[in-house]
């Protein structure tokens, strides 16, 4: 082996190696995954630019306007 390749081997090794554990987190990432998928209203409110805090806001208002249907009957007073 000439001197050059045995400087040039351990460097193309070594970008072999980075390819491909850049190419298993690209693939692998995904699965990693575990949190819910943003409603549609969501993505479209955040792709147009709204505050995600004011989406926040009117998500958890409109959480809190429902009421469950043992609430909604009428007393029996």
């Amino acid at each position: 082996m000439t001197p050059l390749a045995i400087g040039v081997l351990p460097l193309l090794g070594g970008l072999c190696v980075v390819l491909v554990v850049g190419l298993l987190v690209l693939v692998a990432s995904p699965w990693r995954r575990h949190d819910a998928a943003l409603g549609d209203d969501v993505q479209a409110r955040l792709m147009l630019g709204d505050d995600p805090e004011d989406i926040a806001r009117d998500l958890e208002a409109r959480a809190r306007g429902t009421a469950p249907v043992a609430d909604l009957r009428p007393s029996d007073d």
